[in-house]
């Protein structure tokens, strides 16, 4: 098997093509949870497309974001969360992979931030383990399906995501072709229906890049 995500063996060549399959679905997913527009074929409306078009998320204007001013510029979203919210247990800062890199790295000191020559415990760029995150006592959410420079501050019992599961909409096949048409091809089906939604846009703050 050499490195991979198997623990062992599947039982059979559908197993192991299905799950491949479903990895691949899976990561699509994610991106469209986030940043999915309905009106490209297989995709619904993320999160972030929905707040874009919503006036009462509370907006804030961003820029490229760096080691050197993502401390600053996560501090404007903490800033523009409401009062009634901040302080709750399941309020997070979701944050594309690119500001978590560099609050990381900004984190590890070496740099303009007040923070020291060695940064979180003296540490260096080697104090985070893949641990969680924190910023000004919200917890720090990764969105690994988030485009770069974008944020957003939300509870998480705001954030709605629905699957057809269980029902005629859910279908996963798969096809040997060998007995239809005599060709050496496996197909893969899988039918599924998905979207997102939140219940109130006034209590999300989303940072969009300039």
């Amino acid at each position: 098997m050499g490195f991979s995500s198997f623990d062992e063996l599947p039982k059979s060549f559908a197993d192991f093509l299905i799950a491949q399959v479903a990895a691949k679905i899976a990561q699509q997913q994610e991106q469209t949870i986030w940043t999915g527009a309905n009106a490209t074929a297989g995709e619904y409306d993320g999160f972030v497309t929905l707040a874009t078009a919503d006036a009462d998320v509370v907006d804030e204007a961003g820029t490229t974001i760096t080691s050197a001013n993502v401390i600053t510029e996560m501090g404007t979203v903490v800033d523009k969360i409401p009062s009634a919210l901040y302080g709750k247990e399941d309020l997070n800062l979701y944050v594309s992979q690119n500001v978590a890199r560099a609050y990381v790295r900004a984190l590890g000191g070496f740099g303009s931030s007040g923070l020291g020559a060695a940064g979180t415990n003296n540490l260096g760029t080697q104090w985070w383990n893949n641990g969680s995150l924190t910023f000004d006592g919200v917890n720090v959410f990764v969105a690994q399906g988030m485009d770069d420079n974008y944020m957003m501050a939300a509870q998480k019992s705001n954030l709605f995501y629905g699957a057809s599961l269980l029902s005629d909409q859910q279908e996963v096949k798969l096809l040997d072709m060998a007995d239809l048409d005599g060709s050496d091809n496996v197909r893969v089906i899988m039918r599924f229906a998905a979207g997102v939604q939140y219940g109130l846009g006034s209590e999300i703050v989303l940072y969009t890049p300039a």
